[in-house]
């Protein structure tokens, strides 16, 4: 996916379909091999990433970004490329970009690394180089962001079901709703209990010596000054597994203000949480 010389063949593969209409059973039956590369390949990734797609008479056409790539050289296509890439798979040597070129130079895979170099990303630095190694960050960073909230999303709701099977109600999504109000679900305290019970949700993919949650103070806040309020922390690494967290356990990994300084959010382990 990442080699130097898949990605001169999908350039290459764009060209051809500007000149030409072809399917894709066409080009899989007339190319084995396209220039450095084999057809299923080059088929792939131009479809995963955006690049084409098919028409009605099942014709390989390209979108505007394929349009883009085909225009330009294979330095230039190249930039455009990684940078799809990127934000298409999010992939877990793109946790180096934003952290700069020496990094990147030293921790990049062999063929990431030959991509990047071809691309002219290691070149003598100017102000466009600077501009698009920040768009490869950037790409990396929005990836994540999608995903993080992909995952919070899924927590939420199997917290949404948690509490209809709890309380035999439907609590409020307020997440949904609103994502200012300092919690994610408003339930009630229990069948028969009308009392208000707000429900901050975290959750993670990760195993559990790795996962983390992110608290902003303006949760925490309104944490502290709620009748009623808890944390539901959900590790998906395995299987769904929840843990119900007291504001009074949380409280004990809260930062304070000191002095001009304020805090904003806090990142905390979810294993100090997590009872034994």
């Amino acid at each position: 996916m990442y080699s130097v010389g898949l990605l001169y063949s999908s350039r290459d593969f764009l060209r051809l379909n500007k000149e030409t209409e072809i399917s894709s059973d066409e080009f899989l039956k007339y190319f084995k091999t396209f220039k450095y590369s084999t057809s299923e390949r080059i088929l792939d990734v131009s479809f995963k990433c955006g690049w084409v797609k098919v028409n009605q008479d099942e014709k390989v056409l390209l979108t505007d970004r394929g349009k883009e790539i085909s225009n330009q050289d294979y330095q230039t296509a190249l930039l455009l490329q990684l940078e799809d890439l990127i934000l298409s798979f999010n992939p877990s040597w793109a946790s180096v970009l934003p952290k700069g070129r020496t990094e990147a130079k030293n921790f990049l895979p062999s063929d990431v690394l030959q991509c990047f170099k071809e691309a002219g990303l290691f070149d003598e630095l100017n102000d466009e180089l600077i501009k698009f190694w920040d768009k490869l960050s950037l790409a990396y960073r929005n990836h994540s962001q999608k995903r993080m909230n992909e995952i919070g999303r899924i927590g939420e709701k199997l917290s949404f079901e948690y509490e209809v099977q709890r309380t035999k109600n439907k609590p409020i999504w307020q997440a949904v709703e609103s994502n200012i109000a300092g919690y994610d679900l408003l339930s009630i305290k229990e069948m028969g209990n009308t009392q208000k019970l707000q429900i901050e949700v975290k959750s993670s993919t990760s195993n559990i010596e790795y996962a983390e949650l992110h608290l902003s103070k303006h949760e925490w806040n309104t944490a502290m000054s709620s009748l009623n309020y808890i944390f539901h922390i959900w590790l998906l690494y395995d299987k769904p597994i929840l843990n119900i967290i007291s504001v009074d356990i949380m409280s004990k990994h809260i930062p304070i203000d000191i002095g001009d300084g304020n805090w904003e959010s806090v990142e905390i382990p979810f294993k100090v949480l997590i009872l034994k």
